[in-house]
């Protein structure tokens, strides 16, 4: 028999991570939920947020899925500016980020498989630590 591990809940049941001054994160979709392929979170930045930093995976698919206000996103190279209902789609070895939020900040949920830590961080065309 398989073990049945589906879940429904609220967002304000999720687990909170707190960046001071940057975002919320809340976890909604992890290990910790059962999930063995896929993870999910939704951030809540503030306002008027600036990220020098971008990174690409080596493996992993991402979404942003934009709920609302405005989210600034670096795109191999090109600034996209994001609203409600806006779908960004991440492939393996995009150079991609969230560099800034709008002046209301920004909803947004995010999800990406496979679960596996493949992140390069960089900075000014940089690899960063």
């Amino acid at each position: 028999m398989v073990k049945r591990l589906s879940k429904i809940f609220k967002f304000s049941e999720a687990t909170k991570v707190e960046n001071p001054g940057v975002y919320n994160m809340f976890w909604f979709m992890g290990r910790e939920h059962g999930a063995t392929k896929m993870m999910a979170v939704m951030y809540e930045y503030e306002p008027n947020v600036e990220i020098k930093r971008v990174h690409y995976h080596k493996n992993r698919e991402s979404a942003y899925i934009i709920l609302q206000g405005e989210a600034h996103v670096h795109l191999n190279g090109e600034l996209h500016i994001l609203g409600p209902h806006n779908v960004a789609y991440l492939s393996p070895g995009d150079i991609h980020g969230i560099v800034g939020s709008g002046p209301e900040g920004f909803k947004m949920i995010k999800v990406w498989a496979p679960m596996e830590q493949d992140i390069v961080y960089l900075e000014d065309g940089k690899v960063v630590e």
